[in-house]
Formats: structure tokens, C-alpha cells, sequence
């Protein structure tokens, strides 16, 4: 009697653990659903901005202003997508080749394929032939407004909207800051550095370029 009485008790406290185990899980299937149901409510939002903004923007200009003493000196502007100017860097970087890192984050897929066909472009990074990349001059906090990527204000967002821009924002944000590379783990998304071999022999110093980004997913500079 005592063997079975003790054994109701054991089979209680494991009934009970049990239970206990089993909220855990299906809280934890729970959360996991909110995080999927919220993660296709951005998706959603992200797919609409596709046709709202134009297939080509130029978020950044640059002018290369002089190469001396083994550095390259250049001025870089920011711009939302109305054109008005958002922010101006003026640097020294050691090197005389000049890189201007994009960051294309995906913001739409193709259905049959699951590849990204549309992307937020978000101004990167600047280095050169002699400052590696993971040392480039970050260029986030230039346009950062709030948690809002001010390169795409000029147009009216919905709140919704823009919280599926602030979303994709700050991924880009949060990957830079752990010192990975900002595309990351994001599905279809890649960083594009580009830089004068890529378009030009070179960067005339004096001349006023643009980087060129199309929703597609393509970078160009040319002049201005």
C-alpha cells in the first residue's frame, strides 16, 4: 500500500511536470506563431512598397577632391527621394581608390521562385583600396532618423509602412553593429560594393557622381 501510495504521488509530480512542460511548449508554438504572423504582416507591407517607389533612385552623390599624400579626400552627400539633401560628410580615407558600399535589402519575392525581385537600397559604408571594409566610415547614422531610414521619406507612408521600413532599417542596423556583414542571414538580400572599377576607369576629381539604385536591384554610378 505504501509502494502504491507513493507511487500516486510520483505519478502527480509527473503529471504536473508534464503540464508544466507542455504550457511551456505550447506558449512557446504560440509566440512562435505571433512571430510568423508578424514577420507576414512586414513581409505584406514591405511587397506594397515595391510600387511606390520609382524604378530608379539615387540616394547618395559623391566628388572625389583630391588625392595627396597617400589619402583621398571626397564629399558625400545623402538624399531622400524628393532630392532634398539630408546630411554632407567631408573625409580624408588613406588609399586613392574610393568604395561606396550599397546594402540591398529585400523587400519583395518572386512566388514561384522565392528569389527577391525588389530591394530597399540603403547607403553602406565608404572605404578604399587601403582601408579594408569591416574599418570602412559607417554611413547609417547619416540618414537615421529616429529608427526611420530618412533616404526613403519624400513620400507618404502609412504608419504600417513605415513600420515595415523601420523594420527592414533596423536588420541592416543590427547586423553592422555585431560587426557581420549587414546583409547577414536575410534571405535574398546582398551587399553590392560598389566602386569606380565597377562603372568607370576612374573618379575624376572635381566631378560631381551619383549612385544610381533601381528597385530591381541594380547599382550604378555615373555622372551627375
Amino acid at each position: 500500500m505504501k509502494f502504491r501510495a507513493d507511487g500516486k504521488k510520483g505519478n502527480s509530480r509527473s503529471l504536473g511536470w508534464f503540464i508544466i512542460i507542455l504550457s511551456f511548449a505550447i506558449g512557446g508554438y504560440l509566440m512562435a506563431g505571433d512571430a510568423a504572423r508578424l514577420q507576414r504582416i512586414q513581409i505584406t507591407y514591405l511587397e506594397g512598397l515595391q510600387t511606390r517607389l520609382r524604378s530608379e533612385t539615387v540616394p547618395l552623390k559623391f566628388m572625389v577632391e583630391s588625392r595627396e599624400g597617400g589619402e583621398i579626400k571626397a564629399k558625400i552627400k545623402l538624399y531622400d527621394l524628393s532630392g532634398r539633401e539630408l546630411s554632407s560628410m567631408e573625409k580624408s580615407w588613406p588609399g586613392s581608390a574610393l568604395y561606396i558600399d550599397m546594402l540591398l535589402f529585400p523587400v519583395r519575392g518572386d512566388k514561384a521562385t522565392g528569389d527577391a525581385d525588389s530591394y530597399l537600397a540603403f547607403p553602406y559604408r565608404v572605404f578604399t583600396d587601403k582601408l579594408s571594409a569591416a574599418s570602412g566610415s559607417l554611413l547609417f547614422d547619416s540618414y537615421d532618423s529616429g529608427g526611420f531610414p530618412e533616404i526613403l521619406a519624400g513620400l507618404s507612408w502609412s504608419p504600417k509602412e513605415e513600420k515595415a521600413i523601420e523594420s527592414a532599417f533596423s536588420a541592416a542596423r543590427k547586423k553592422a553593429a555585431a560587426g557581420l556583414p549587414a546583409a547577414g542571414e536575410v534571405k535574398g538580400s546582398f551587399g553590392s560594393a560598389v566602386h569606380e572599377v565597377s562603372t568607370l576607369s576612374s573618379f575624376e576629381e572635381g566631378i560631381v557622381y551619383k549612385v544610381v539604385c533601381r528597385v530591381k536591384g541594380g547599382v550604378e554610378i555615373m555622372e551627375d
